[in-house]
């Protein structure tokens, strides 16, 4: 069953909807506009207008006072076309599961649904990795990961040592994370 502990559509995809409302209340305006000049009745399409400008409202409302504003950090242009190395097998992604529980929950909670225990303390929150996962390229997620996310606590594990001197997450780990939440976003594992 799922659960949302945030709001499911960012604040950058209601001002998207907002945007196609907008463009509706123009062309119903427009079609009041003609059937004003050939004589007709412009009620429907007033009423239509009327509907689209309250729904354009609420969409704003939502946008600025329930939404995240989840601006997608930059990457470099190559770093789209990565492909994930790591085999797609049910042993690399408990690989990836284990390493996440290690190094992820804290923050970003055991189902990867932004409600670690740090996940409170942090402005701004982590990311729902279930919602946001599926909507960048592999390659997108592995550099955020391996370089952090600047304007927020998400840390750079490029340079991350254990007490041992080891690396904390080698990229191949990372890896195996990505197979993990990628698995997990299309509900392929429970957690």
């Amino acid at each position: 069953m799922p659960t949302f502990t945030q709001f499911p559509i960012s604040r950058q995809g209601l001002q998207d909807i907002a945007l196609f409302l907008i463009a509706g209340m123009a062309i119903f305006g427009a079609l009041a506009a003609w059937r004003r000049y050939r004589g007709g009745d412009v009620g429907r399409q007033l009423y239509s207008v009327g509907i689209l400008g309250v729904l354009v409202v609420v969409s704003y409302a939502l946008a600025f006072s329930v939404a995240p504003n989840i601006p997608t950090p930059p990457v470099p242009f190559t770093a789209r076309f990565q492909t994930n190395p790591v085999p797609d097998t049910p042993e690399n992604i408990d690989a990836g599961r284990q390493l996440f529980q290690a190094h992820c929950t804290v923050c970003h909670g055991a189902r990867a649904l932004g409600d670690g225990p740090q996940a409170f303390l942090l402005n701004p929150r982590p990311f729902n990795l279930q919602l946001h996962v599926p909507q960048h390229a592999t390659g997108e997620i592995f550099y955020w990961i391996r370089n952090g996310v600047p304007g927020t606590a998400m840390p750079s594990w490029k340079d991350a040592k254990n007490t041992d001197g080891s690396a904390a997450l080698t990229e191949e780990d990372t890896w195996k994370i990505i197979r993990f939440l990628d698995a997990l976003a299309a509900k392929r594992i429970e957690q």
